[in-house]
């Protein structure tokens, strides 16, 4: 016992105490997966990340860390040996990812590995570059345009002129460019989608460029998005208490699919925000973001709109039914 104060209704043990048992349980437990070797290097890891993020922290997650671990002992027993970095990156294919951050600063901490940044960048580039590749279906038009653009990249870094992280920062709005076209009737990507793409992420004008450029040139495509005028915000066109009552029907109606999450969205912003969506604008729930105060909120025009907690839960009723 710590003898510690704590208030009424936690029981006979304080909950640091409880957590500290807790942690001691799924230590004992998670190890038993892992060979000899690997099974010291995750109990270490365990009491490492304690002292690092605290006790709470480390019983309520250590189970989010078990799977890398057990990645890493299963190359292990393959190399005979325990792996190096390169190896790790070039053998798991989600070695990059953040979430195994602090698992690289452990062991480059107990000298299991040597953590090289240049290694890891170019590894988590090549990883990034490779997803969105795979984004469309080999059969479409997007597949293709991403493709090709991919080449028309790759032969500029053969001549040095671009670097593999540039390339990966121009194929990211590029793909996201391309699902957002697919809110439109047209098959190919139109003015009109671009210039309603760059009101939902005007910061993406400079990095876009380059593939609006691209397409335009290869495929005679009629985008010029230095003719996209800048996005500017107005009022709405119709009246407040119309605005009202569309969103009272909304409200009262989550289980109809006859409204779709762009015209919700311009009736959200419109009423609380007295601000136009316009209607090549499509924003969907993937587009609501959560501020480190918890407030909800959507950019436009580079500006945030608070949306309230009744609505991110009204989506989230109409998505699970």
């Amino acid at each position: 016992m710590c003898h510690s104060k704590f208030p009424a209704g936690f029981g006979t043990v304080c909950p640091n105490c409880n957590y500290e048992k807790i942690l001691k349980h799924k230590i004992n437990l998670y190890s038993q997966i892992y060979s000899g070797w690997m099974q010291q290097y995750f109990i270490g890891f365990a009491y490492w990340l304690k002292n690092r993020r605290g006790v709470l922290y480390t019983a309520m997650h250590l189970h989010k860390y078990q799977t890398y671990f057990f990645k890493i002992d299963a190359l292990a027993q393959q190399l005979q040996s325990l792996p190096t970095y390169e190896q790790l990156l070039n053998s798991i294919a989600d070695a990059t990812h953040k979430k195994n951050y602090l698992i690289h600063i452990y062991l480059d901490e107990i000298a299991f590995l040597t953590i090289n940044k240049v290694t890891s960048e170019k590894h988590a580039n090549y990883r990034l570059i490779q997803k969105h590749l795979r984004t469309f279906g080999k059969d479409t038009l997007a597949y293709n345009l991403i493709h090709n653009y991919y080449k028309f990249l790759l032969v500029r870094l053969q001549a040095k002129k671009t670097t593999l992280r540039s390339i990966r920062l121009a194929l990211t709005p590029a793909v996201k460019f391309l699902k957002y076209c697919q809110n439109f009737k047209e098959t190919i990507p139109t003015q009109y989608a671009l210039e309603g793409y760059l009101f939902l992420y005007s910061g993406q004008r400079a990095t876009l460029t380059g593939f609006i450029n691209f397409i335009s040139n290869t495929y005679q495509y009629n985008l010029d998005i230095k003719a996209a005028p800048k996005a500017t915000l107005t009022s709405p066109k119709v009246s407040h208490q119309i605005l009202k009552g569309r969103l009272i029907k909304i409200m009262q109606n989550p289980h109809d699919k006859h409204f779709k999450e762009a015209y919700i969205f311009r009736t959200i912003i419109g009423y609380l925000h007295w601000v136009n969506v316009p209607q090549n604008v499509f924003i969907s729930f993937d587009n609501i973001h959560k501020s480190k105060n918890e407030k909800y909120y959507v950019t436009l025009c580079g500006k945030s709109f608070y949306i309230p907690l009744k609505i991110v839960q009204y989506f989230n009723q109409r998505n699970n039914i």
